[in-house]
């Protein structure tokens, strides 16, 4: 007689903290969206600093952080969102937030003219992707 598995035993365990979502898009080469959901605690600032790493190491020049939707935030995690702004600024690039009040973070607050920018870039992106000789 064989013994059955429960699915259970075959779920991933969710990597982020709970209550903690980030998701990373990287709409062309350069540049990239990174939006956390939640509680962004210690563990949470390593999975941020984790995505912007990956970020970098893919080659992205202008990172836009949405802190919004983050709740609370750790005291690290500017100081992990300013490590990542110097090295995006040795690239000729910037790391920019939005949503966090924090008056350290506030130098790094994204512009209008920023958000314009990787929305542009976004919507060049699809447009490519979506017409293989079609006009947009």
């Amino acid at each position: 007689m064989r013994d059955t598995a429960q699915p259970e035993q075959y779920v991933a365990p969710d990597p982020e903290p709970a209550g903690l979502r980030i998701m990373s898009v990287q709409p062309d080469r350069e540049h990239a969206f990174v939006e956390v959901i939640g509680a962004c605690g210690q563990e949470g600032v390593a999975e941020l600093r984790q995505r912007v790493d990956g970020l970098l190491i893919a080659g992205a020049r202008f990172v836009l952080v949405d802190l919004s939707a983050a709740g609370e935030v750790a005291p690290t995690t500017n100081a992990a969102l300013a490590a990542a702004g110097r090295q995006l600024t040795r690239r000729n690039g910037w790391l920019r937030t939005v949503g966090h009040d924090s008056s350290s973070a506030a130098r790094y607050e994204a512009s209008l003219l920023d958000l314009f920018t990787m929305y542009q870039a976004a919507l060049h992106r699809g447009a490519v992707r979506s017409g293989a000789g079609e006009t947009a």
